[in-house]
């Protein structure tokens, strides 16, 4: 009965529900920070923690800059194209 009654009702939930866990998931920086400071090596290290290394560690504010925007841009890439999914399905049922 959930699957074929309640689960397509929430489906636009879910959907948006998984986008934005989608785009906090690129926000992490303090857990790893905090519990293995990037390490050991670089195993646990992840993009935010790199740009801020090169951004206020080694001071090169330019490359840090360029790399927080291709960094931004690759997030909303793949967030409009999941916004565009949602939307067409959306349409799809409607017309239905």
């Amino acid at each position: 009965m959930f699957r074929y009654v309640e689960l397509p009702k929430l489906k636009g939930v879910l959907l948006i529900a998984i986008l934005l866990r989608f785009m906090d998931s690129f926000m992490i920086y303090t857990e790893p920070f905090v519990v293995t400071g990037g390490g050991p090596g670089s195993t646990t290290t992840f993009l935010s923690i790199d740009l801020v290394k090169m951004a206020l560690g080694q001071f090169d504010l330019g490359p840090a800059a360029a790399f927080s925007i291709m960094y931004f841009l690759v997030i909303l890439l793949v967030s409009w194209v999941f916004y565009t999914i949602m939307v067409n399905l959306d349409r799809e049922e409607r017309s239905e």
